[in-house]
């Protein structure tokens, strides 16, 4: 009667070891029946071509009949397609693992937790977003925006080199050219002094006495 399935004999074919998991682990989608196919069918099933099939034959792909001397290959469409989909698998295991690694050896170089976006960016990603920021800091210092850091402290402790040498000096000329008394030349070292130990203080609290350059937040640092 049109319209309903024949049921086509396949070849008694022996399934082992190796292949019984995989045929468990990766079964035929519902509406698909079994069959026993050629080269060219199988080729045509999967999307690719003879040649690929006749490589996945070499690399292990099941056959349930060898093919030669006239004789064609018979290919069971289940035992193919279970193996094919193990490959893949295994493919996309291997790639998460690998990647894996990438981002942990990535993380470990770099100095950053393993969630940094940093330890996820490839080293074309890095190098482009670093060659970004050299053109956009370019940009920055010939519009007088951005100022390297060294050429900033230097500027800061010239200025203040001067401050402290005129302070400590300024009861000496008062002194001289206005001719204070001993204890007015006292409370004006005095006050000198204390002003230069503020300056100290402050630049204690900031954490700045001892801190490393290299430690400093360029994007604000330099900023000026």
């Amino acid at each position: 009667m049109a319209g309903e399935s024949v049921e086509v004999p396949l070849l008694p074919v022996e399934i082992d070891d190796d292949l019984a998991p995989l045929l468990r682990a990766h079964p035929l989608p519902a509406m698909v029946s079994d069959a026993d196919m050629n080269q060219e069918e199988i080729a045509q099933a999967f999307g690719t071509t003879v040649n690929t099939v006749a490589k996945w034959i070499r690399e292990g792909m099941p056959v349930a009949q060898v093919g030669g001397n006239g004789r064609a290959y018979v290919l069971r469409l289940s035992h193919c397609w279970a193996w094919r989909k193990s490959r893949e698998a295994e493919a996309a295991q291997r790639s998460r693992h690998n990647e894996a690694q990438i981002s942990l050896l990535r993380a470990e170089m770099l100095g950053v937790e393993i969630d940094s976006p940093a330890a996820q960016m490839s080293a074309k990603e890095r190098r482009e977003l670093a060659e970004a920021d050299m053109r956009w800091s370019e940009a920055q210092r010939r519009r007088r925006q951005l100022v390297p850091l060294p050429d900033v402290l230097e500027l800061l402790e010239s200025l203040g080199k001067i401050v402290r040498d005129g302070l400590e000096a300024m009861p000496d000329r008062l002194e001289r050219e206005i001719d204070l008394s001993p204890s007015q030349v006292s409370a004006v070292a005095r006050i000198g002094s204390d002003l230069l130990t503020a300056w100290a203080d402050c630049i204690e609290e900031r954490e700045l006495r001892d801190r490393e350059v290299g430690e400093a937040d360029l994007s604000e640092q330099l900023l000026i």
